[in-house]
């Protein structure tokens, strides 16, 4: 959102934005607790006083998929309701309805009548729509693409595969539901047959409880059913091969992931389940090929065979296959590169989705005279 607002250049829509995200770990997320109460009253007071001093016509918040994190949305909801708001709210990711499939029917029910209240709700792609299927009808439910800004992408420091070691760089959760595991299959394969790295950033994400909830529900009972070898799997791998040809760099700042996306080849995503992954949209505008999977509204970012690979979910031979595709084709992988660079200033830029979102918002609150 700091992004978006920095972007922002709309004369007709006046944005006030009020931080209402509560900066926990990925483990504490979700959770209902003494100290999530606290801090969501602290948010809540500068919510409610920033609604009573600027009077806005539409209130724009994200949407949670968690139980504690829907019982907040509902108070901020309902409270911009009471106060004559229009609200609408995004959801970020690509398994709401997986979310809501597990939850009891007087949940189900409740989460439908919070939903009803709302404009509308704004997806991140056209695939990512059929969430919300009888839960809205589908003109309350929008679209509104992710965008960077593509001057902030620092220039190659290399050509695509231009020297081996071969670096293929990984963004996200470390955890199965990222298709962590079929990466670290796919990559043992690899380096018994290509002078490879794999360069890792993001959290690693263990606990099955926390794990299995970015999950669709085809994938959710087989992750339960196999929790405990998945995670031992991938944590004997980064065990093993950390420090070898395997550098895992955690948590770090946009800028330096930036930076690593500068220097790397390949980027890779082999995620069974996303939204519109922002790293993706990171890796196209620094220039790389993509390597992911066709989840969410990913095939809405990436053009098959134009600029990167679309590989099946949960199948690490045939990602491995398409890595070494990859590695085999290094003039193939800089023009891809390229033109993902030249998608990413055409369709998804900052400016396009502020334009994007500053229409929304205008239609949105000229229907509240």
């Amino acid at each position: 959102m700091a992004m978006l607002l920095q972007a922002w250049r709309s004369e007709r829509v006046r944005l006030y934005h009020v931080r209402t995200t509560l900066r926990r770990s990925n483990a504490a997320k979700g959770r209902f607790d003494i100290a999530g109460i606290v801090a969501f009253a602290r948010v809540f007071v500068r919510y409610v006083w920033t609604l009573l001093r600027r009077r806005p016509a539409v209130v724009f918040l994200l949407l949670s998929s968690s139980r504690a994190g829907l019982m907040r949305d509902a108070w901020l909801i309902v409270t911009a309701r009471l106060l004559g708001c229009r609200v609408v709210a995004q959801y970020r990711g690509g398994n709401f309805e997986g979310f809501l499939q597990r939850q009891a029917p007087a949940w189900r029910r409740a989460v439908g009548m919070l939903l009803r209240r709302l404009a509308c709700v704004v997806v991140q792609g056209e695939r990512l729509r059929a969430q919300f299927t009888g839960l809205l009808p589908a003109e309350r439910v929008q679209v509104l693409h992710n965008g960077v800004n593509p001057e902030e992408f620092p220039p190659r420091r290399r050509p695509v595969l231009q020297a081996a070691p071969y670096r293929l760089l990984f963004v996200g959760h470390v955890a199965f539901a990222k298709g962590f595991r079929e990466l670290a299959r796919a990559y043992r394969w690899l380096r018994e047959r290509y002078a490879v790295e794999l360069w890792v950033v993001g959290t690693r994400i263990a606990q099955p409880v926390v794990a299995s909830s970015f999950l669709p529900p085809q994938w959710y009972a087989y992750y339960w059913q196999h929790a405990a070898e998945i995670e031992a799997e991938i944590d004997a791998f980064l065990q093993q091969l950390q420090g070898d040809t395997v550098r895992f760099f955690g948590h770090v700042h946009t800028t330096v992931v930036r930076e690593l996306m500068a220097e790397a080849d390949v980027f890779v995503l082999p995620s069974y389940s996303e939204g519109a992954s922002v790293a993706v949209l990171e890796a196209m505008a620094s220039g790389l090929p993509v390597v992911t999977t066709p989840v969410g509204a990913l095939p809405e970012l990436v053009e098959a065979g134009q600029t990167g690979v679309l590989v099946s979910v949960g199948a690490w031979e045939e990602l491995a296959e398409a890595l070494a595709w990859c590695l085999q084709h290094p003039q193939w992988c800089r023009q891809a590169g390229e033109r993902a660079r030249q998608r990413v200033r055409e369709h998804f830029t900052l400016e396009h989705t502020a334009a994007q979102l500053e229409q929304l918002l205008w239609g949105v609150a000229r229907g509240n005279d």
